[in-house]
């Protein structure tokens, strides 16, 4: 017998909305879907979270939002503006998150017609280009980088690292090339050379 409402969370709920979400895509997510990965029924997911729109978004922030604090915590391990940057880079150039990309790349697609998820996005977009411009200021003000707009670099160098990942998924370009886009960028704009190159990091594996 699938189980009640009152014998299922709603943090498990979300957790298998979660995976409904790595494994199928957020286009997946329905009420049916996620009482299926939480053993209950449909009923029992509408009964915790009624609006499946406003749902699909609190989905998609949990997933990113995770993505942050991790890179956060990544990044901010290390005291120099050039190192911070250079982890940020190597961190979000990792194969293992390309279930995240799939996920950040759907959402853009689907917040056009879905408001709530629309708007999740623009703000997870914001919160990573508030982080992204910090560590940038950070390095202007100790001249580790050239005098540069941080907001500005932050926003392009974002959607650098968005247009990468999507060739990631369908596997255009390889990681070596891809890297030296994002090399490319923090070069020009920052005058960084990036402390581990493309092709030092892939030997170290």
């Amino acid at each position: 017998m699938r189980r009640k409402p009152a014998q299922v969370g709603i943090d498990e709920l979300v957790e298998a909305a979660v995976a409904v979400a790595f494994d199928e895509g957020l286009r997946a997510l329905s009420a049916a879907t996620v009482a299926a990965r939480a053993d209950t029924t449909a009923k029992v997911v509408l009964h915790h979270r009624p609006d499946m729109s406003a749902f699909v978004a609190e989905v998609f922030q949990r997933i990113v939002g995770a993505e942050l604090a991790e890179v956060k915590r990544v990044v901010l391990a290390h005291p120099a503006p050039p190192v911070q940057l250079s982890a940020l880079l190597e961190t979000l150039a990792l194969p293992v998150r390309m279930d995240v990309d799939a996920v950040w790349l759907e959402s853009w697609s689907l917040g056009r017609r879905n408001p709530a998820l629309g708007a999740a996005v623009r703000a997870e977009e914001g919160a990573w280009h508030a982080f992204v411009a910090a560590v940038i200021r950070r390095g202007v003000r100790s001249e580790d980088f050239l005098p540069a707009d941080p907001e500005t670099v932050a926003h392009l160098l974002l959607a650098v690292i968005d247009g990468v990942n999507a060739y990631s998924l369908v596997g255009y370009h390889s990681e070596i090339d891809r890297m030296r886009l994002l090399t490319a960028v923090v070069r020009s704009e920052l005058g960084v050379v990036r402390s581990v190159e493309p092709a030092e990091r892939v030997a170290q594996g």
